[in-house]
């Protein structure tokens, strides 16, 4: 058993404190922030608290991801709001791959999308 009341409030486990990291591809650059980040191993860091992706584009919120520096992805399982000028999108997670290109919404997702 884990003696959680040993632990002093205040004090992290994390890693890293407010992580920053970057997707990059040819078009355009994802900015990365969070609170606190752990590493997975070499490649792979969780990121924890306030995630947030940043472009010209778009942003997306969420609590938790897994990072890969090496590939250039980002995976969540925890609940995600994107947003563009147009278009929201809240839904149960997410996976962004080919270097930022692509982003695949999982679970529940809800969608609103603006008319001009």
């Amino acid at each position: 058993n884990i003696e959680i009341n040993k632990i002093k409030p205040g004090l992290s486990n994390a890693d890293i404190d407010e992580p920053r990291f970057a997707i990059n591809n040819d078009s355009k650059k994802i900015y990365i922030t969070a609170k606190e980040g752990n590493f997975i191993n070499k490649n792979e860091i969780l990121l924890n608290k306030n995630v947030t992706f940043k472009s010209n584009e778009f942003s997306i919120e969420t609590e938790k991801v897994i990072f890969d520096r090496n590939n250039q992805t980002a995976i969540s399982e925890t609940k995600s709001l994107f947003k563009s000028s147009n278009t929201t999108i809240s839904s149960d997670g997410f996976n962004i791959y080919d270097k930022g290109d692509k982003i695949i919404f999982y679970g529940n997702s809800f969608i609103v999308l603006k008319w001009k």
